[in-house]
Order: C-alpha cells, then sequence, then structure tokens
C-alpha cells in the first residue's frame, strides 16, 4: 500500500478546508466565511484500495497583526516539514495579489529547506 502526506496552504478563504473536505468525502474540517475560521492543523484521511492520502489542512498565510495572527502562520508553516506534497491555493475569481505571491513564495521556500532528494529509483 502506498501513503503520503499532502498539505494544503493559502491565504485565508480560498477554499482549502473545503477542497480538503471533497478530498476526503466527508466534513473534517470546519467551513465559513469568517477569515481564520481554521485555528490549527486538520487532517483528513483519503482512504483507497491501493493508498491512503493524508491532507493537511491549514490556517490562512496573512499578513499578522496580532500574536494569534502570528501564531496562525506559525502554524501554518509547520505544516510544510515531513509531508510529501504542498498544494498552495488561491482564490480563482481574483487577480494573483501580492499576498498569494508571498504564500506562494513561502511555500518554494520551504519546500527547498524540507525536500529530500528523491531516492535513486526515481531516475
Amino acid at each position: 500500500m502506498r501513503s503520503g502526506f499532502v498539505t494544503v496552504v493559502g491565504r485565508p478563504n480560498v477554499g482549502k478546508s473545503s477542497l480538503v473536505n471533497a478530498m476526503v468525502g466527508t466534513k473534517v474540517s470546519i467551513i465559513s466565511s469568517r477569515p481564520n475560521t481554521t485555528r490549527l492543523r486538520v487532517r483528513g484521511v483519503l482512504h483507497r484500495d491501493d493508498a491512503q492520502v493524508v491532507f493537511v489542512d491549514t490556517p490562512g498565510i496573512h499578513r499578522p497583526k496580532t500574536a494569534l495572527g502570528e501564531r496562525l502562520n506559525n502554524s501554518a508553516m509547520m505544516s510544510f516539514e515531513d509531508v510529501d506534497v504542498i498544494v498552495a491555493m488561491v482564490d480563482a475569481t481574483a487577480a494573483v495579489g501580492p499576498g498569494d505571491r508571498m504564500v506562494l513564495g513561502r511555500s518554494l521556500e520551504n519546500l527547498a529547506l524540507y525536500a529530500e532528494p528523491p531516492p535513486s529509483w526515481w531516475w
């Protein structure tokens, strides 16, 4: 059996929780129009006959104005550790802005920090 971890990151209210719920097939994460509803990382497991995928829903990454905002960002950034795939989401109904670029940049930076070289059989 194959298994892996997928973390879903993005700005607040881009649909991270909705995507995780849809991928898992059940409601594992609360959905609200209120920003920063997800305050802790939430895990949902997709079960298939030949594989299992653990999806990690994260708080939205944003420019923090409070200590809580800083903690939410730290929680989201910690989700980059020990994952196999990072899904960076953007709002499809809006133009890509500086906040989206910041999230994508941090995703790439952390991917470089935590990435392991592919196994020798990969090539």
